[in-house]
């Protein structure tokens, strides 16, 4: 019995349904009305403008090297996502020594997606509360928002009131990520400046 304990305990981001299908219940009565982050949303246009002129140079002037370092980077950049913010810090699937951690979270600001902390907490909440109000990506506010429209506005007050309840000890005893956290500027040296 204590084996099907241990898994249980260990599964913190399964879902509760009751709770849940309260969340689901308390959406249909809320009148929230969403607020756009104008500063994210020229961001947002001024990358996106950025990416497209870029492109138009990838294609026409620019040389091997600088291609295959655009790729190397882009190929970096998104595996720090996968290996570091998602499995090893928001799902905890592995433990890493401490040069890999370093390694992960420098490379997680180049991929410009906020701080460990913060990706982690939002992606527990999506995973702890799927499609409802606390989920940050929920899916029945369309599909605009639950792929990049959820960046562009403020979050939901379930998100926050419900990721305050999480337990992101594990995040926060974690120097590599308190550090990442202080240092606010250094996603925007590594995703805009370093390459």
């Amino acid at each position: 019995m204590t084996i099907i304990n241990e898994v249980a305990d260990s599964q913190f981001l399964a879902q509760e349904f009751d709770e849940v299908d309260k969340l689901r219940e308390a959406a249909k009565k809320d009148n929230f009305k969403p607020e756009w982050v104008w500063r994210n949303v020229a961001l947002f246009a001024a990358l996106h403008f950025g990416a497209l002129v870029a492109t138009y140079q990838l294609i026409f002037e620019a040389k091997w090297a600088t291609v295959f370092f655009s790729f190397f980077c882009w190929f970096l950049s998104g595996f720090s996502i996968t290996a570091g913010a998602h499995r090893l810090w928001a799902h905890r699937s592995y433990k890493a020594n401490f040069p890999l951690r370093v390694a992960l979270m420098l490379l997680d600001c180049m991929a410009f997606q906020n701080d460990i902390i913060e990706w982690a907490r939002d992606h527990r909440c999506h995973h702890k509360w799927t499609d409802t109000d606390a989920d940050p990506h929920n899916v029945n506010r369309g599909f605009f928002f639950s792929h990049m429209g959820w960046l562009l506005q403020k979050k939901h007050p379930k998100i926050k009131e419900m990721g305050a309840k999480l337990d992101l000890s594990d995040l926060y005893s974690d120097p590599v990520l308190t550090f990442q956290r202080k240092c606010v500027y250094m996603p925007s040296v590594f995703a805009i400046l370093k390459p």
